[in-house]
């Protein structure tokens, strides 16, 4: 692959693991507010189907991310191999930034934002209770 293949590779899965997160907070959102309307009232054996289901489409764009990342690491070590003398600025600079704490940061975030949302909707499905409402004091 050219110089060129590779940092168009690498910007396609870059994409491709941003829109999967962004699925992954999508379907969080469309878990809380069905938990808010309904789920928080229903009974144990919905709750546990409920959350199995999400728990797959979570977990399948989990690993759509593992799989875009693993192809990355390639990506970089591709570009590792290419001539270092012929080398334009943007790959010298994403070789850069890809060896460095922020690529460690973001992956860490990504993971860390992943578990964080799966475990939260578990608490807010299973353990929160939904305060009742009453009409302000006049």
């Amino acid at each position: 692959m050219t110089e060129l293949d590779l940092l168009n590779l690498a910007r396609a899965e870059g994409e491709d693991i941003m829109t999967a997160f962004g699925e992954i907070v999508t379907i969080t959102f469309a878990m809380v507010i069905g938990i808010y309307y309904f789920l928080n009232q229903a009974k144990i054996g919905l709750k546990l189907f409920s959350y199995l289901i999400y728990s797959i489409g979570m977990f399948l764009y989990f690993g759509v991310m593992i799989v875009h990342s693993n192809v990355q690491v390639g990506i970089n070590e591709a570009l590792h191999a290419l001539p270092q003398d012929h080398l334009s600025r943007p790959t010298v600079h994403l070789i850069a930034l890809n060896d460095s704490w922020v690529r460690d940061l973001e992956s860490v975030l990504i993971t860390g934002g992943f578990w964080v949302l799966w475990l939260s909707i578990a608490y807010l499905l299973f353990f929160w209770k939904k305060a009742d409402h009453q009409p302000p004091q006049s």
